[in-house]
């Protein structure tokens, strides 16, 4: 079980950092700033929660609350960290 979700992050942690440098601009509002703090305030932090914040912010939600999943974030921290990150 720890070794398939090593291997998942790492997989996505690859496919995010190549969509992201194939992306034309990258979006850091403060809508994505808003979520990384929400998290941040509430234990949680790191690379896979930057990128969900920042899929979140382009408005992508699916994206950005499986990105948190991901990260150990609870579904309804995730689910609010998501709406922080989609407000303009």
């Amino acid at each position: 079980m720890r070794i398939r979700r090593i291997v998942l992050v790492g997989t996505l942690v690859a496919c995010f950092s190549t969509a992201s440098a194939v992306a034309e601009t990258p979006v850091a509002g403060a809508s994505f700033f808003g979520c990384r703090f929400y998290l941040l305030a509430t234990g949680h932090g790191g690379i896979i929660v930057d990128i969900g914040c920042n899929y979140g912010a382009k408005g992508d939600r699916v994206l950005c609350e499986g990105s948190l999943q991901v990260a150990g974030v609870p579904v309804d921290l995730a689910k609010e960290a998501c709406r922080r990150a989609a407000l303009p």
